[in-house]
């Protein structure tokens, strides 16, 4: 029993950090609501248009907003008062919701206000996104990073599993417009939840200007061994993300399943990550969290292996599942190092940073996918990819040194020898021991 008891989730941020539960549901909420947004404006756009370029426009359009508001979100999180950041932009984001429920109401409802209004809840998202990332761990003593990247990566799960089917009992009972004041309400409630968390003032003093403070974030996060390998390891982990584009056509031509088998595979990823999580507690023992994260780059493209190698749905959807579980045991693990070896004062930057190379990351993976499955079968491509991603996690795994020695009882962030103007430890060299 006290063996099973140490695999369970950490739940202890929750019990004794009152701001960081508040934090937690805020989220939780937050992602349900965004997750309404996400098949709402999908399916009125093709209601309205009938055309599927109409769909990607405006979800191309969300995305771009929120690469650039994580951006700026960075920036803000790290001048001003990380609480108020979250709420004026959420704020922004809940009046986006209204404006769409409102234009849904009309006899004939507007597409470029769905364009707009889907631009601004996307770069309302990203601001939110990197302070809300800057704001959890200053919730928390350092010892307690783990468990609250693993209840982190569980509000994603849940949202992610649970808000479209929401989203669709919504629609089909209320109507679209229904899913927009649902969501605009849900919004609603995440800003009284961090009101109550208390100010969160800026972390120092910055005159730089904007784009200055940017530039001087991405040097840091370049110049610090530690940071810059987590986030090219986190490259590899977006890369190996985008395969899942090809699962239509592997479900059709290997499997030879349909539209249900093609909508329990999509989930698999999503429920392998529920049970990561929720059997992550031994991630807040982890000594040596750097070289176990790289372990878990090196281990999580194995369920592609299985995958590719699959001729049945149930081993198909157990490999997608493994990729799902260490996914959420390499998230769980680098929040823990990244907020470990991060100053205070760049953490909003340093955490746009990551949430700019998800987007980014999975992008460029998708497309390399998409090529490939032009070339190879569905089956051979996916083995393809995840056999490059083991071969590239291994080799992360060798040449990251100075991640692979970070250990969980790391001390307190020092400033004083970095070259860049603020940071937590020396740059150095790759291969020093």
């Amino acid at each position: 029993m006290t063996r099973f008891g140490g695999l369970v989730i950490d739940v202890s941020p929750l019990r004794t950090s009152r701001p960081f539960r508040y934090a937690f549901s805020a989220r939780l909420i937050s992602l349900l609501g965004i997750g309404l947004l996400v098949v709402a404006v999908p399916a009125q756009t093709y209601q309205l248009t009938g055309s599927t370029l109409q769909v990607a426009g405006v979800s191309t359009a969300m995305a771009i907003a929120m690469f650039f508001g994580s951006l700026f979100g960075g920036v803000l999180a790290d001048r001003y008062d990380r609480r108020r950041t979250i709420q004026l932009a959420r704020s922004a984001a809940g009046l986006g919701f209204v404006i769409l429920g409102c234009n849904a109401l009309l006899p004939h409802p507007s597409m470029w206000v769905i364009y707009v209004a889907a631009a601004v809840d996307g770069l309302a998202g990203g601001v939110s996104s990197s302070a809300l990332m800057a704001l959890m761990p200053t919730l928390l003593p350092r010892n307690k990073m783990a468990a609250a990247g693993a209840l982190v990566a569980l509000t994603t799960d849940i949202g992610t599993m649970i808000s479209p089917a929401i989203a669709g009992v919504i629609i089909a009972s209320g109507g679209i417009p229904a899913t927009y004041f649902v969501a605009a309400v849900a919004t609603a409630a995440t800003v009284t939840l961090f009101q109550a968390i208390g100010p969160s003032p800026a972390p120092g003093t910055n005159h730089e200007s904007p784009m200055r403070a940017l530039v001087t974030g991405v040097k840091f996060a370049g110049t610090h061994t530690v940071i810059r390998g987590i986030l090219i390891s986190g490259l590899l982990v977006m890369f190996v993300s985008g395969p899942m584009v090809l699962l239509p056509a592997f479900v059709d031509q290997v499997l030879g399943g349909g539209p249900t088998m093609l909508g329990l595979l999509y989930g698999a990823p999503a429920v392998g990550a529920v049970v990561g999580s929720l059997t992550s507690g031994w991630t807040g023992r982890v000594h040596r969290n750097g070289a176990a994260m790289l372990i878990s780059v090196a281990l999580m493209p194995l369920g592609l292996v299985v995958l590719g190698a699959s001729g049945a749905a149930i081993v198909a959807f157990l490999g997608l599942a493994g990729f799902g579980l260490g996914r959420a045991l390499n998230d769980i693990l680098r929040f823990a190092v990244l907020q470990q070896n991060t100053p205070d004062e760049l953490r909003g930057r340093v955490s746009s940073l990551w949430m700019v190379q998800a987007v980014t990351g999975t992008a460029i993976g998708s497309m390399a996918a998409g090529f490939l499955g032009q070339w190879l079968e569905p089956g051979a491509a996916l083995l393809v990819l995840g056999l490059a991603g083991v071969t590239l996690g291994l080799v992360l795994l060798a040449a990251l040194g100075s991640v692979r020695r970070v250990t969980s009882d790391i001390n307190e962030v020092d400033l004083s020898e970095n070259t860049v103007p603020v940071g937590n430890a020396p740059p150095e060299k790759e291969g020093s021991s």
